[in-house]
């Protein structure tokens, strides 16, 4: 937060770049001189070292905020214990060479969103921790667990946004996460209080009004109140917004963050000042937004060094491919991001995986690649995925090789402060001392990339032949059992309709229970429905609400999904398949009518489904 001290202890919040600047020119010379003295690189120096201590000797180290040539760098207990031109160390101590390599913190990445096997596909790629823009409150307060047991040494750390700020049908509520949204300025202190009880640490907000489509979303009144309800209770605030309007005025409010760049116009000189004196930073998630353009250079990244480190779903993100309607002006962006760089506007790595043509982990080496492309050094762009994205963040001991910091590191074989593309040259990752292997653990089968022909006749379901439907592979439950969950449903059919019936319980990461037919012969087998338009059907129900999940693409990530409320009385729901943002009818390979959150028991009846 940008102009008041935090709340929570185990958080640093940096002040503004105008703050800092003030600073140290108003500490004066001594002090300034004694800084200096300590930032040197420090001569011979000896260690004492426990039992379990290694060290990495004759290595060239990035720290996270500049390069050392060559250095020794003593690891003790998961934490650094020692950095220096020479160490003297004990005997017995484990020695690495390092000779002709390069040591780097743990990258962090600044722009994801985590769940399923992310962290531990994360760790492999030596990002050792991800700053996620929106996830589950049970996914963060897993991960908040982890953190403070101290115990997670095979995967990444999380620090989490939790649920996002946005309105009803705004952008993130068609992902099949249950969100909380907000009608008006008056809910923004219980909304952002929510958030922070169920452990988010900082707070996201969404400012879309559509790309390529018309989207609700939040009016300036209520994007003001959230951000100053969270300022209030020691929380950053970040934006998304994808237009230039919209983060210019998002800055004017005290947004700390924008966690995409715009992509509509090239800033000018006043609007980058703007931006520089407002001492914000921001992720510009270049890597996505190539995707969208020429997705070739990321999918080739299968192919290179790093390749065989990537799971079943790595892969499927990877090969997953953007609509049309989301290319972008991709100049534009490379453009804006050069201006906000030489302005001296913070600038942070961040992927924004798991979307399509992204891997988590391995994206990131990509986006530190592209901010080169637009005008950073491969130091600064070191420092945007390391030091610069840990102190944005307040995130304690990460990004830096220093005496007291966790051990995340990763030694590489060649000098990316040279050369950006030499981060893909892993020799070896260690997560909080701990070594990691290179080998995905992950028994995820990927999707078929196959694909059927749509029936002729698409009236896919009137029940009269029980659970049968009239093509496919017919309806089963759906619960989130699969993912850990605990919620129940039964599904009968009785006068010619589905009643689906059960009990959503809590403690689930996604919480939902229903009913799911699948269009293909086999179980996610592809069918092609991209001449259709619409899912239709007729329901009844108590009232509470619920989503139809769209199952599609070429990844096995969280549906696309739109809500309905079925009242006492029948009704028919049209929702056609552009309100599902992100799902790709044609390669539909399934479709699900469940209960989500709150938890309790549901009642639902449906019939005469179609896919018009």
């Amino acid at each position: 937060m940008r102009n008041s001290a935090p709340e929570q202890p185990d958080r640093v919040f940096a002040p503004p770049a105008s703050k800092r600047f003030a600073n140290i020119f108003g500490i004066g010379i001594f002090p300034l001189l004694a800084i200096t003295i300590v930032l040197l690189p420090t001569p011979t120096q000896r260690v004492d070292a426990t039992p379990d201590s290694f060290a990495i000797v004759n290595t060239r180290v990035f720290d996270g905020e500049r390069t050392w040539q060559r250095a020794d760098v003593l690891v003790s207990d998961g934490r650094i214990k020692a950095i220096a031109e020479e160490l003297e160390l004990p005997a017995g101590v484990e020695t690495i060479d390092g000779t002709g390599k390069t040591l780097l913190p743990g990258l962090l990445d600044a722009h994801v969103h985590s769940w399923g096997d992310a962290r531990a596909d994360a760790v492999r790629f030596g990002v050792t921790t991800l700053l996620d823009q929106f996830t589950s409150p049970a996914e963060l307060q897993k991960a908040r667990a982890d953190r403070e047991a101290g115990g997670a040494t095979d995967r990444a750390d999380l620090f989490s946004a939790g649920v996002l700020a946005t309105v009803d049908g705004g952008h993130g509520t068609q992902f099949g996460i249950p969100v909380d949204t907000l009608a008006g300025p008056a809910e923004a202190e219980a909304w952002v209080a929510a958030r922070k009880s169920e452990g988010s640490d900082w707070i996201k907000l969404v400012v879309e009004p559509g790309w390529g489509r018309q989207l609700a979303t939040l009016d300036q009144v209520t994007v003001r109140a959230v951000i100053n309800a969270a300022h209030q209770q020691g929380l950053l605030a970040v934006v998304h917004a994808s237009r230039l309007e919209d983060a210019l005025a998002v800055v004017e409010m005290g947004a700390d963050g924008l966690v995409h760049v715009w992509r509509d116009q090239v800033p000018n000189a006043e609007q980058v000042k703007i931006i520089r004196d407002a001492g914000i930073f921001v992720i510009p998630t270049l890597v996505v937004m190539e995707g969208m353009v020429d997705p070739a250079p990321s999918l080739a990244l299968a192919d290179g060094p790093l390749g065989g480190r990537l799971s079943p779903f790595q892969r499927d993100t990877l090969m997953q491919r953007f609509p049309e309607s989301a290319r972008v002006e991709w100049q534009v962006v490379l453009d804006s991001v050069r201006l906000l760089s030489e302005a001296g506007v913070p600038i942070l790595a961040g992927s924004d995986a798991p979307n399509p043509s992204t891997a988590m982990g391995l994206s990131l080496h990509r986006e530190l690649a592209l901010l080169t492309s637009a005008g950073l050094t491969p130091e600064a762009a070191l420092t945007a995925g390391t030091s610069r994205a840990a102190t944005s963040f307040g995130v304690p001991d990460r990004g830096r090789i220093v005496a007291g910091a966790l051990a995340d590191l990763i030694l590489i074989a060649g000098d990316p402060t040279t050369d950006i593309s030499h981060s893909h040259r892993i020799a070896k990752i260690w997560k909080a001392g701990q070594p990691i292997d290179p080998k995905p653990t992950s028994t995820t089968k990927p999707l078929d990339t196959s694909v059927a022909a749509a029936p002729e006749d698409t009236f896919l379901a009137d029940f009269e032949n029980g659970l049968q439907s009239r093509f496919g592979r017919g309806w089963v439950p759906t619960t989130d059992k699969r993912m850990g969950g605990k919620s129940e449903v039964e599904l009968e059919v009785r006068n010619g309709v589905l009643h689906i019936a059960g009990e959503i319980q809590a403690g689930g990461m996604f919480p939902w229970a229903g009913a799911m037919v699948f269009p293909g012969d086999t179980p996610m087998s592809a069918v092609d429905f991209s001449s259709h338009q619409e899912i239709r059907f007729r329901t009844r129900g108590d009232g509470r609400r619920y989503s139809v999940m769209v199952f599609s693409g070429n990844t096995q990530g969280i549906p696309a999904s739109r809500p309905f409320t079925p009242g006492d009385d029948w009704s028919t729901i049209v929702l056609p398949f552009d309100d599902f943002g992100g799902a790709d009818p044609g390669m539909l390979r399934g479709i699900s009518f469940s209960a989500v959150d709150p938890p309790g028991a549901f009642s639902l009846e449906i019939d005469d489904v179609e896919i018009r």
